[in-house]
């Protein structure tokens, strides 16, 4: 979910043409501009620093060595809150008390209510004989601004997108949100923007940023270093297509240069190309390409294909993408012949998923929810990607993680700033 949260910091502060839209058209849901403030405060406050509790924190690189090896804590029973003949869980909680915000084990957390109340709920499911399934949900609560709202304040914004230029947007940026855009500026920087219409009316929306470690080195160094060794080599490719093949957005990265491209009508999003008489289906699919080093290999995956089931009802924003098909793997040379069984279990029987949502719950609060589920058949294949990936968590935990918590609440409280002056100004 941290990503997620970078990522919308990212498109307000770097991306909007025109924010002063979108923001009212938030304001006008319930609880006013106060829900819009309060959405983004608790964004700061969850994801921000955090006092781990001590149970939580030696919690944590247990599982992260045992992600693509689950047998290690399976049987470990005193690891869990929860255990059955062939199953284990555990659940998290995390609450904002006496200025500081917590998060640790909780054998039984209550369903989060309060803006900034977290829940996670980890599952292990054995399977068969070295046959597991990773299961993981996740909730956060925002306060009373709804999902209706949110969609209100996309629309609002690819509205204003079609009333301006590219030039003009950059400007109105700087403008709207000022904070927001010195504080983020300092590791993503706007490569381009261009918004061009054609005849028909249309508008085709190209935003590149640009991710600048050496702007944070400063103040961040280790999370400086982070980026540098595990972002910078990153090369990916998503193209988000309906179930005729039609592509309707793009999103390209290379050299920290990450690019989004997309085409809108009227507030609405419409194909990348070719006619555009028809609305943005519930089913679409949607292709990965992903690559990065470890050590001195390039690995990572080419086709990875999702079908992506979007949520749109009037109470529940969302998508819940399963990954069925396998991918064409890059791997070091003979590894993925030897091992096909194991790398192709992820996508067997119910596959695996990957979702994400904003629901209205009991009691006028709105929650972001996140889910996945992952299948695993051990091998040390399996293993072996499962140690590159424990690695660069550790590379994570080690000053990374403290500096980046402290970057991305700066990022947010400027940006909920800038909100509360957008709001204020007369309309």
């Amino acid at each position: 979910m941290r990503h997620a949260v970078v990522a919308l910091t990212v498109l307000v502060a770097a991306s909007v043409p025109a924010c002063r839209e979108p923001a009212l058209e938030l304001s006008a849901g319930p609880g006013s501009a106060s829900g819009l403030v309060l959405l983004v405060r608790s964004l700061a406050t969850r994801f921000g620093p955090i006092e781990r509790e001590a149970a939580f924190q030696a919690l944590r690189p247990q599982l992260e060595r045992s992600a693509m090896v689950p047998s290690r804590v399976f049987d470990a029973t005193g690891l869990w809150t929860g255990l059955g003949d062939d199953w284990r869980a555990m659940e998290f909680f995390g609450h904002r008390a006496d200025g500081v915000y917590h998060l640790g084990v909780h054998a039984s957390a209550p369903e989060p209510r309060d803006a900034s109340d977290y829940r996670g709920r980890l599952r292990l499911q054995r399977t068969g004989e070295g046959h597991f399934a990773w299961t993981m949900e996740e909730d956060l609560a925002v306060g009373p601004l709804r999902p209706r709202d949110m969609a209100a304040a996309l629309t609002a914004l690819f509205r204003a997108a079609e009333l301006t230029s590219g030039t003009d947007a950059r400007t109105r940026i700087r403008e709207a949100l000022p904070r927001a855009t010195s504080a983020v500026s300092r590791l993503v920087k706007t490569e381009a923007l261009e918004i061009t219409r054609d005849r028909n009316a249309v508008t085709s929306l190209a935003l590149a940023v640009r991710v600048v470690p050496e702007g944070i080195r400063s103040f961040a160094p280790r999370y400086a270093a982070f980026l540098d060794k595990h972002l910078t080599p990153t090369q990916m490719r998503v193209v988000v297509t309906d179930l005729s093949g039609v592509a309707w957005w793009t999103l390209d990265a290379a050299d920290n240069v990450w690019t989004l491209r997309l085409r809108v009508r009227e507030g609405s999003l419409v194909p990348l190309e070719g006619p555009i008489g028809r609305g943005l289906p519930g089913n679409v699919r949607a292709t990965v390409d992903y690559s990065t080093k470890v050590g001195v290999f390039r690995v990572g995956i080419q086709h990875l294909v999702a079908d992506v089931a979007l949520s749109r009802g009037p109470f529940e924003k969302g998508f819940v993408a399963h990954f069925l098909e396998e991918p064409e793997w890059r791997l070091p040379f003979l590894v993925e012949p030897l091992m096909r069984s194991s790398l192709r279990h992820p996508f067997e029987g119910q596959g695996s998923r990957l979702g994400w949502s904003a629901r209205e719950q009991g009691g006028g609060t709105t929650v972001l929810s996140r889910q996945f589920r992952m299948q695993i058949k051990e091998s040390w294949i399996v293993r072996w990607m499962g140690g590159a990936s424990s690695s660069m968590l550790s590379d994570f935990r080690m000053g990374a993680e403290t500096e980046s918590d402290r970057f991305l609440r700066e990022c947010l409280v400027s940006l909920r700033d800038d909100i509360v002056a957008l709001a204020a100004r007369p309309h």
